[in-house]
């Protein structure tokens, strides 16, 4: 598999006050258990300043199939996680430069 066309997907959630835990277990649970093609990693962390603040850092095929992997979500009830948040979850889908 080549990764020429490879790139790497930033999410950022912020779990409503309260609710913290809950939003983290929706990022975790949403992760591990829908299928992803062309998903090659992803590596989920939580900001140790910010305790209701969490991130995922996946790299994908191309960004086509992290846009079908977000179109597919919508579809499949992602706004019932999108509840504990305080505001609706954050990407940047980026390249590599140089």
């Amino acid at each position: 598999m080549s990764n020429q066309g490879a790139v790497t997907v930033l999410i950022e959630i912020h779990g409503k006050d309260g609710q913290e835990h809950e939003a983290r277990d929706a990022l975790l649970h949403a992760i591990r258990t829908s299928e992803k093609p062309g998903l090659i990693s992803s590596t989920e962390y939580e900001d140790l300043a910010d305790p209701g603040a969490f991130y995922a850092i996946q790299v994908w095929e191309n960004a086509e199939a992290f846009r079908a992997h977000m179109d597919d979500a919508a579809r499949s009830g992602m706004n019932e996680a999108i509840q504990v948040l305080r505001e609706h979850p954050r990407t940047a889908v980026l390249r590599t430069i140089g």
